[in-house]
């Protein structure tokens, strides 16, 4: 795995909302609705001993639940194969984490963690998640063997449907993890679309970030239509941020806000999905149906009068 690739990762996941849809979509626990997200914050891990290089990509957040402060150690591995023995490594980890702890607060109980993996290698998992699956049959008392268990991530082992439907920035890294170069560039639209719901709820930056990785690491060409496709949504945001704060204004000079904004909204929402065109078009077959004649249609849009006009007849023709 390339060192891009690593940092990609790291950068990815010291954002603490990235963290937050992490723990809300992936990690099926109870103890998740009760995190006070607000207080999500990620820890300066640079004190600890780190035991390999490697472990520079871990992180840790602190979090708090019923004000209770407890550590999200999150535990990327990136090694193409499986690690039987991941179980004892993250053990080790996470124990010089908390000896470290102990010796800058000095208080008499720790915090508990909840130590998370996110496995992106192509193999399927089979590591025992407990550690003492790692131990030979004994007569030992199970009371006095260590115990741990980790939460796993096996990014392979998502479906894509299930991807798909969550719609947020986390899931779309994934469903390009779970897909290959052909796959991406077939299902485009499908992951246009995707990138769509994180343009609108989790802004312009991580959907560039996105196609940045798509481009250096699945090495899908500037000029594809895949990245054209993603590229399109950014360029349709910043433009139509701006052309319906003019539209809003106007519309509320004339006291037809409320009606308009649904208008605005439905087109937009037609328009991010499908690109810039169809945006167009929508946002002009709203205006006109609310009564705009169309030289103001032509001022918003940008359309030519006879685009303007093609679609006023297209309108009538489909409600006879």
């Amino acid at each position: 795995m390339s060192r891009y690739h690593d940092k990609w990762y790291t950068r990815l996941f010291s954002d603490p909302q990235i963290v937050e849809d992490l723990l809300r979509s992936f990690v099926h626990e109870d103890f998740v609705k009760d995190i006070d997200f607000s207080t999500l914050k990620k820890l300066n891990t640079k004190f600890i001993p780190l035991s390999e290089k490697s472990r520079q990509a871990d992180m840790v957040y602190e979090v708090k639940s019923h004000g209770q402060s407890a550590y999200i150690y999150l535990f990327l591995e990136f090694q193409s194969t499986v690690d039987r023995f991941m179980a004892l490594r993250m053990a080790r980890y996470l124990f010089e984490f908390y000896q470290e702890i102990q010796k800058l607060k000095k208080d008499d109980f720790l915090n508990p963690p909840f130590p998370i993996l996110i496995y992106n290698g192509d193999q399927k998992w089979t590591a025992p998640e407990c550690f003492s699956d790692l131990l030979y049959p004994s007569s030992i008392p199970e009371k006095y063997l260590p115990e741990f268990r980790y939460f796993k991530i096996a990014i392979n082992e998502i479906p894509k449907r299930e991807l798909v439907k969550i719609r947020n920035a986390v899931s779309a890294v994934f469903y390009i993890e779970n897909s290959s170069p052909e796959d991406i560039v077939k299902n485009r639209k499908e992951l246009v679309s995707l990138l769509s719901s994180v343009l609108k709820n989790e802004g312009v930056q991580i959907v560039r970030e996105i196609v940045d990785r798509l481009h250096k690491t699945e090495k899908i060409p500037v000029p594809s239509k895949t990245i054209k496709g993603i590229q399109d949504l950014t360029e349709v945001s910043s433009m139509w941020e701006t052309k319906v704060k003019e539209f809003e204004k106007k519309c509320f000079k004339k006291g037809l806000y409320e009606g308009i904004e649904k208008g605005i909204e439905q087109g937009i929402e037609q328009g991010i999905e499908q690109g810039i065109e169809e945006t167009t078009a929508a946002i002009a077959e709203k205006m006109g149906a609310l009564g705009f004649d169309s030289d103001t249609i032509k001022k918003i849009t940008g359309l030519s009068n006879q685009k303007i006009e093609s679609l006023r007849k297209k309108k009538h023709a489909s409600k006879r």
